[in-house]
């Protein structure tokens, strides 16, 4: 650390929009700013130095500490040297509450503001917002990637502003990968996670994914699964036999042993396709972006290809699409699994039921048969419909639900009925054959690739579709897997090409 954290530096312009609401929290979270006597000791010290006499007599006193903070943070902005003045701040601060650990969460907001021409400041300051927020947490020193250039003397006991003031205070050309390499780990601890949803930490990754490099904690968990998900909008149909699509594919990283992802890339096409034109008009765009053949081919780890399809669509072939100029489909060289694009994309999804279930997937049995066992097969019978609810109530650890009707051909009671499973009662996984009838030989087929957990559906479909692929075009061979990961999920997508309807 510097030996005064709050050496002068030059103007590097305008503070962004957020940063009085950051340093607000921040300074309210010193133990004694809520004391009057404490503000106004304060703003003496303030009075006094050379960087911003005489400003108390701009700051109109408040008995409450919330208002009183505001009216000094805009007394701050409006002086002659706003800068001068937020270090002045900084300096009385050090002297009056030397040991506060609010004072570390101060720093480190004025070193992103200081080196605002080399970072992206608003996003950095919205996520350490959210992160000031959480409890106190320990041992993220481990989160740092390996080799990270320009940090000095680290000990592993820094507190967590304490390593990102380093990481941001280095002297380096990237200073923006170690960062994203950290935040990205950092995001994926379960200490995290368990303090719920973070929009900020999730945009920032999503927006800077790419420039991370591996972390220790990720290479120590046994490397990473690269996630391609290609997503179908539907437009509004210009032909009622033949809607049109617009493609939009985003490719992710996310650890093998599950949990959040991280965004490494993206693509849209500006035009659309009719569903007929699909498979060959879709599988040229995938070959014709290069960063995602790169991706591909630099993957360490397994793939994962995830067709994100509105309801019309779950009936869709599509691990038929095709790989390339072999012409061989996708879902014989990698998993290909459906996901349901409304769920994803509803703003007011509850994540509970479907984290609940979820969790089952990974629970281990004695012997295939015991496992394949756990997937549930209701009754899709109309006439019986009204039963499903009570059904999945009474299986509050079922996390895999089997059709033997094809859910395209359900009736539309029942289909309504499957997707409240999804909605309400958190169904993840669902499995069904493309051709109605008894679900036995496609159990009977996937236990031949012995699964110990239903966690690896997606690789048993992919085992059994290499064994039947002399016989792809046999519908009765023909299955389709939906697996819906709530831990992958990106709103971020919803916004990043124009002619989505909704």
């Amino acid at each position: 650390m510097h030996p005064t954290p709050f050496l002068p530096t030059g103007a590097p312009g305008p503070w962004p929009e957020q940063t009085e609401d950051v340093l607000a929290d921040v300074l309210l979270g010193f133990r004694r700013m809520f004391r009057l006597d404490f503000r106004q000791d304060v703003l003496e010290i303030m009075g006094q130095s050379a960087r911003s006499r005489g400003i108390q007599a701009d700051v109109r006193e408040d008995d409450t500490a919330r208002p009183h903070v505001r009216e000094l943070l805009r007394a701050i902005r409006a002086f002659r040297d706003p800068w001068a003045a937020l270090d002045s701040l900084g300096e009385a601060l050090r002297t009056l509450a030397p040991h506060d650990a609010a004072l570390s969460w101060l720093l480190l907001t004025r070193l992103v503001l200081a080196r605002g021409d080399e970072l992206p400041a608003g996003e950095l300051l919205a996520v350490i917002g959210e992160l000031h927020g959480l409890p106190a947490l320990t041992g993220t020193s481990r989160h740092v990637p390996e080799g990270t250039p320009g940090l000095r003397n680290p000990t592993g006991k820094e507190t967590l502003p304490e390593l990102l003031a380093r990481l941001v205070d280095r002297r380096d050309r990237d200073l923006l990968g170690p960062l994203a390499g950290f935040l990205g780990a950092l995001g994926d601890d379960p200490e995290v996670t368990r303090c719920g949803e973070l929009p900020a930490l999730r945009r920032f990754l999503a927006a800077h994914a790419e420039r991370a490099p591996a972390s220790p904690a990720a290479a120590a968990a046994g490397g990473e699964r690269l996630i391609v998900q290609i997503r179908l909008d539907e437009e509004t149909p210009e032909h009622v036999d033949d809607s049109r699509y617009r493609l939009h594919v985003a490719y992710y990283r996310q650890p093998l042993t599950g949990g959040p992802f991280r965004r490494v890339g993206s693509h849209g096409d500006t035009a659309s396709f009719t569903r007929s034109e699909l498979i060959d008009a879709g599988s040229a765009r995938l070959g014709a972006w290069k960063e995602l053949k790169q991706a591909v081919f630099g993957s360490a780890g397994p793939v994962r290809i995830e067709f994100l399809l509105p309801r019309s669509m779950l009936g869709y072939a599509a691990e038929l699409w095709s790989s390339g100029p072999t012409g061989r489909p996708l879902g014989q060289y990698h998993p290909v699994v459906v996901r349901q694009l409304e769920r994803y994309t509803d703003l007011f999804t509850d994540f509970r039921a479907w984290r609940a279930r979820w969790e089952q997937l990974g629970a281990r049995g004695a012997d295939p048969t015991e496992v394949l066992g756990r997937i549930g097969w209701p009754s899709l019978d109309p006439a019986r419909v009204a039963e499903l609810p009570g059904w999945l109530a009474a299986r509050p650890t079922l996390a895999c639900l089997g059709l033997d009707v094809p859910y395209d051909q359900l009736d539309p009671e029942v289909q309504y009925a499957v997707d409240d499973a999804m909605y309400l009662d958190g169904m993840p996984v669902l499995l069904w054959r493309r051709v109605a009838g008894d679900a036995g030989p496609l159990v009977e087929a996937l236990r031949e690739h012995r699964p110990t957990r239903l966690a690896e559906l997606p690789e048993t479909v992919h085992r059994y579709r290499r064994q039947v692929r002399g016989r792809a075009a046999d519908p009765v061979h023909t299955v389709t897997l939906l697996w819906d990961d709530p831990d992958c999920v990106d709103p971020d997508q919803d916004h990043v090409f124009p002619g989505m309807v909704r």
